[in-house]
């Protein structure tokens, strides 16, 4: 059970705003008025709020539960999942179905192609055949028929990023003529072993508030997660950690700009959205190893830009997965007792990353000096954020604790503990 230290879970909506809410239709309650990024933050999540109530209600099942994590701000949100895939497919469709969107059965065209990919995901990840018959039995469209393709990218993210009201928050924040670079340029990942356990250090740095999730999954037949997700409630993993501890984290890959963007339509062959596989591997994998033979076994896929990740076990072993100018996965593992991941792909060799990334330069320099605890991870991190920083996130893997720091409140820790297998003492905060 995650324990919350120094806040409770606690948030109460406005009257006023549960009963406009209550007037709303059915589908393609859209926002209307907000002019500010701190009016947006507000009611972003009301109809989402709401379509949620009546698909928990139309399931008769209660496998998400949401709410603030504070009473002072409204980004994040946290949340529980639990139960089977199928009744999380069914939860999905009962949402999509009253924003509008939904799935579509397979054209004969892509039927050979559609049958591939589901005959892939009965080998690697059956659960994902289970959310999707949920979805289908709730649009009376056999899983069989359900085109996969459209399953793998669009429908989720047609539906979480324009529910969720994604593009309105890009509208508000600062101008496109920021600096991409800059922008894009500061995700970072550090892991030390340090005596018995290993620690982990993240940056996600972005110049616009967003909707950000601490969620909680405890779903059958896989192991229990502890991550924080952006743009889908559930695909996208940003970071996060499972109760064999094993911690993974991403970043974009955006230097040189090879490696990060050009378009990459779904190819004639079965492959899996690199975010969806980052979940798939926090839910079925436990070491380093585990995962490095998934990413070997499917090709990630992206519609136009690519991620790299560095994934760590309780073992203490530590790689970053990176993804050359085909898409194919590199795998780079760490031979010291630390590793830093920033934007600049590893595939540039070590001498190009220390001359070309300052970033990555002055955090291997710190670690080379020694990392003895929490604080030495967090002040690396400090030193290496940028300026358009969003949040922080710290990890202690065999005590499965996550420290959760954030842009708007900084000097305040939101901890977490996903308790992990084998280990039962509590991480000691400094």
């Amino acid at each position: 059970m995650i324990e919350k230290s120094k806040k409770q879970f606690l948030f109460v909506y406005p009257l006023l705003l549960i009963i406009f809410i209550s007037g709303c239709s059915n589908k393609q309650e859209h926002i209307v008025g907000p002019t500010t990024l701190e009016e947006l933050s507000i009611i972003y999540d009301r109809n989402f709020i709401v379509y949620l109530d009546r698909a928990r209600e139309a399931i008769g099942n209660n496998i998400l539960t949401y709410s603030a994590i504070s009473d002072q701000f409204t980004i994040p949100k946290y949340m529980e999942i639990s139960g089977t895939h199928y009744d999380y497919g069914l939860l999905v469709a009962h949402i999509a179905s009253q924003y509008g969107n939904q799935p579509r059965r397979v054209s004969s065209v892509r039927r050979e192609l559609n049958n591939r990919i589901i005959e892939m995901y009965r080998q690697i990840y059956p659960q994902f055949l289970e959310i999707a018959r949920g979805i289908g039995d709730v649009f009376n469209i056999p899983m069989e028929e359900m085109d996969f393709i459209f399953l793998e990218n669009d429908f989720f993210i047609g539906l979480w990023y324009n529910l969720l009201h994604y593009p309105a928050f890009e509208s508000l924040g600062p101008s496109e003529s920021a600096d991409n670079a800059r922008v894009l340029g500061n995700c970072a990942v550090v892991s030390a072993n340090v005596h018995d356990t290993t620690l982990v250090g993240r940056n996600f740095d972005n110049d616009r508030e967003r909707p950000h999730f601490v969620v909680y999954t405890r779903m059958e037949g896989v192991y229990n997660v502890l991550a924080n997700a952006q743009y889908t409630i559930y695909h996208w993993v940003m970071d996060g950690i499972n109760e064999k501890g094993l911690v993974m984290a991403t970043a974009n890959q955006a230097s040189p700009p090879e490696y990060y963007r050009f378009f990459d339509p779904y190819p004639d062959f079965p492959v899996i959205n690199e975010h969806h596989l980052f979940r798939i591997a926090l839910e079925t994998c436990a070491t380093v190893d585990e995962v490095i033979a998934l990413y070997g076994s499917v090709r990630p896929w992206s519609p136009d830009y690519a991620d790299h990740l560095m994934v760590v076990d309780a073992q203490g072993n530590s790689a970053v997965i990176g993804l050359d100018t085909d898409r194919e996965p590199t795998f780079f593992r760490s031979e010291n007792s630390y590793q830093v991941l920033t934007n600049t792909a590893y595939h540039m060799g070590f001498d190009y990353l220390m001359n070309n990334c300052r970033r990555f330069q002055t955090a291997t320099n710190m670690a080379e000096q020694g990392i003895s605890n929490m604080n030495d991870i967090k002040e690396i991190m400090q030193l290496i954020r940028g300026r358009a920083h969003g949040y922080m996130s710290l990890y202690d893997i065999k005590s499965g604790f996550m420290r959760l720091l954030l842009r708007h409140d900084f000097d305040t820790p939101w901890d977490y503990t996903l308790p992990v297998e084998g280990w039962t003492h509590t991480m000691e905060n400094d």
